[in-house]
């Protein structure tokens, strides 16, 4: 495992990727892809105790032969749905969206699993992809506090428009792990959340543009599930 400078390395690596490849995108010829499943482990101190929750993703690098120069060498993304952890308030939702403007969820878990492995470019992400969904491939690490994704719960879990942002300390979240895995890419959410069967909206869409949106204006359903229709 490497230490802070492996990490500070890492990240930078990935930001390199990602500035060399469209997310869940991209044009030219598809020339290596590679993927791996992971599990992340969200674990909250309560006063009943200990309380956990759990969900399994998949992330997924492809390199792209470019056929042109304005062509993105590659493409890199997750599939999965939001963590959740009942709690006696209510349920907490882990998104699969960031508190920042910064690398996505798959660059931060990658570069948390595989510390110190290239990053960089684009086929070397593929390639360290690739390394983490091997047949004996095994890595488990402790999600880095700065790269925790967005954390929402629902005054009204039928009412989307009701999202909250939740700050992951005030309720006691006390670490997130990850690990690889072989198991399947958790699904059912929709059946916590109704109104998500109706993708690809803002969880507050009835409103036109505004300077100054609510926060259900700035979380999109995509945030709570990414993958195939189903």
């Amino acid at each position: 495992m490497g230490g802070e400078n492996d990490g500070m390395m890492a990240r930078r690596g990935v930001m390199g990727v990602l500035a060399g490849a469209a997310v869940l995108g991209g044009c030219g010829i598809l020339g290596d892809e590679k993927s791996y499943r992971f599990r992340m482990t969200i674990e909250v101190e309560t006063p009943q105790g200990l309380k956990t929750g759990s969900g399994v993703y998949e992330i997924s690098a492809r390199k792209l032969i470019a056929l042109t120069s304005e062509e993105h060498e590659g493409s890199a993304g997750a599939r999965g749905e939001a963590t959740v952890v009942d709690l006696a308030g209510g349920p907490l939702f882990v998104l699969l969206k960031n508190n920042d403007a910064g690398q996505p969820l798959h660059a931060r878990v990658t570069a948390a699993l595989a510390p110190g492995a290239p990053l960089n470019p684009i086929a070397s992400y593929v390639a360290t992809v690739g390394d983490l969904g091997g047949m004996f491939a095994s890595a488990k690490a402790e999600l880095p506090r700065e790269d925790w994704p967005l954390m929402v719960r629902f005054r009204d879990i039928d009412d989307p428009k009701s999202v909250e942002k939740v700050d992951p300390e005030a309720i006691g979240v006390k670490r997130i792990v990850v690990e690889t895995t072989g198991d399947e890419v958790t699904t059912g959410i929709e059946k916590r959340l109704g109104w998500l069967r109706d993708r690809g909206h803002l969880l507050d869409s009835d409103s036109g543009p505004t300077i100054h949106p609510t926060f259900a204006q700035t979380i999109e359903h995509s945030a709570f599930w990414q993958g195939p229709t189903k």
